[in-house]
């Protein structure tokens, strides 16, 4: 059964009875304080994805510049911005799917997310962290091989859909952290596999800020509470190191403040 919790120490407090939605918890943090329909210890719950079914991802590319370096690409003159589906996310203590039917490269990269509260329209970067309920985290697990290697004639192009968005790929959590985070853009963000460090840097040196992106997006479509922002990777991301992920790996992704995203690497034909 699905519910809503809000997470304390150690335990999570079930909070379903106040919220007919979860995206309705996001609109109405404070009215969670007062509710308890029960505590739970961390090791009996499952984890979702925090976002709701009808909620939109949008994702930011070449975000850090040395990211770009390492990918030998140049950073756009604006936002780059591609779409994850519902069907692709999965959340956290969760199994990272590798289609290998259909791909023999799959990558992590580590992501700091903004988590939508109040619809945004137009907004300016100024007023951007206003429609912000909080904060979680996101891996962008890629499919290098099909991401980056779409021949059209004597070009090649990017693949979005196939690298980026392929079935419950995505973990994204554990939780949204509200209210505890003053600036987002002063951070540390790293990724480990099996424990070694990948990643290691500093939210502040994204080259458009979390107010930057949801400026942007709101300005080609409204966003919408439990929709999602994230952020772009640093440096570090696998491909450009000649690393793979493979089955049975495991991923962490930590960002100060917030926590831990822990999920490893399930080969699966489906």
């Amino acid at each position: 059964m699905e519910r809503i919790g809000r997470f304390i120490d150690s335990s999570v407090i079930d909070v379903s009875s106040g919220f007919s939605t979860f995206t309705d918890a996001l609109t109405d943090l404070s009215g969670a304080a007062d509710i308890n329909d029960g505590e739970y210890p961390l090791d009996e719950i499952s984890y979702l994805p925090p976002t709701g079914p009808g909620n939109t991802v949008f994702c930011a590319a070449l975000n850090y510049q040395a990211h770009a370096d390492e990918a030998d690409d140049a950073v756009p003159d604006r936002p780059l911005i591609f779409l994850k589906l519902a069907r692709t996310l999965v959340g956290n203590q969760c199994p990272i799917a590798y289609h290998t039917k259909v791909t023999e490269e799959i990558d992590y990269e580590a992501e700091l997310a903004a988590v939508i509260g109040s619809p945004a329209r137009h907004v300016s970067p100024e007023a951007a962290l206003d429609h912000v309920a909080g904060y979680t985290i996101l891996n962008d697990t890629s499919a290098r091989d099909l991401q980056l290697g779409l021949p059209v004639g004597d070009d090649t192009l990017f693949d979005w859909f196939s690298g980026k968005a392929m079935q419950a790929t995505t973990p994204v959590g554990p939780y949204v952290v509200a209210d505890e985070i003053d600036d987002p853009q002063d951070l540390d963000i790293t990724s480990t596999v099996n424990g070694e460090v990948m990643q290691d840097s500093n939210t502040g040196l994204m080259i458009r800020s979390v107010a930057d992106l949801i400026s942007f997006v709101s300005s080609r479509v409204q966003l919408e509470p439990g929709d999602i922002i994230a952020t772009g990777t640093p440096e570090g991301v696998g491909t450009f190191q000649d690393i793979r992920l493979h089955h049975g790996d495991e991923v962490e992704i930590e960002v100060e403040g917030i926590g831990t995203l822990v999920n490893w690497v399930e080969e699966t034909t489906d």
